[in-house]
């Protein structure tokens, strides 16, 4: 018998959805202000923040400094360039199905 783990939620940093932690990216600040970076596992130590895999929340994260703000610390512009590259090699995100309602 498979018992199935509850999703933990997060919150994107740039447009302040919910969503399941799974299907965000993890950005992490290092720990002793050893930098921030790109957190694929979800599992290194240090103050995270999530963002939507979607193009306009990764350019909304560094225009309205959102990530920085999340992360308590200044955000290098080298990591907006390795989320692109990141986001790129990622699967397109499935279309909102709006729910309907049974008659």
């Amino acid at each position: 018998m498979t018992t199935l783990r509850k999703q933990p939620t997060r919150t994107c940093a740039a447009c302040r959805s919910k969503d399941g932690k799974w299907t965000l990216v993890r950005v992490v600040r290092l720990p002793n202000g050893a930098g921030v970076t790109l957190d694929p596992t979800g599992k290194r130590a240090g103050r995270g923040a999530y963002i939507c895999t979607s193009e306009a929340c990764l350019t909304l994260a560094f225009k309205k400094g959102g990530l920085a703000r999340t992360l308590k610390c200044q955000v290098p512009g080298s990591l907006e360039a390795e989320l692109r590259t990141h986001f790129a090699g990622l699967p397109p995100a499935p279309p909102d199905v709006p729910e309907t309602t049974p008659e």
